[in-house]
């Protein structure tokens, strides 16, 4: 059964976990989140910040929420960006079960290109990465390629600033 995702919508943005990094949409400081991404385009850009530490339950709602709102529009482009630390509670394990959950949610948009960018210095979240682009490659029709800035994936996705 596909988890229910826990979010809050504020202002457009979408919210995961116990905080949220945007004081903009007036969450207090206790209430900020690891996880936000927003729509924009019509529908058919999203951008994913990971600011902090992110559990594995979030990430799953994150995934699970993203590929049935229906506020998406194919084609998308994603603009992911993974802050140093932010993957630190995630494993391959993890990352194997959100690609599951992922098969039982029946609503992807497609096509769907997604840039993951990810700290050159952050091992582990590297690792995530080419993990998680190695497999969906495997068994989705997303395109997905791993940056080490934001500028050179927002060029690839043919996206501005």
């Amino acid at each position: 059964m596909t988890p229910q995702p826990h979010l809050l919508h504020r202002g457009g943005v979408v919210c995961f976990g116990g905080k949220h990094n945007d004081p903009d949409i007036g969450l207090k400081k206790e209430e900020r989140m690891p996880i936000t991404y927003d729509i924009l385009d019509g529908g058919h850009y999203i951008h994913t910040v990971a600011t902090a530490p992110v559990t594995s339950e979030e990430f799953i709602e994150y995934e699970v929420t993203h590929a049935i709102d229906d506020r998406i529009k194919a084609p998308v482009s994603e603009l992911f960006e993974i802050k140093h630390g932010a993957c630190d509670n995630i494993t391959i394990d993890d990352m194997s079960e959100v690609l599951r959950i992922r098969k039982e949610v029946e609503k992807l948009p497609k096509p769907h290109r997604c840039a993951l960018v990810v700290s050159p210095y952050d091992a582990h979240a590297w690792d995530l990465a080419k993990f998680y682009r190695g497999m969906v490659m495997l068994h989705s029709e997303e395109n997905v390629i791993v940056f080490a800035t934001p500028d050179i994936a927002r060029i690839w996705l043919g996206v501005g600033d």
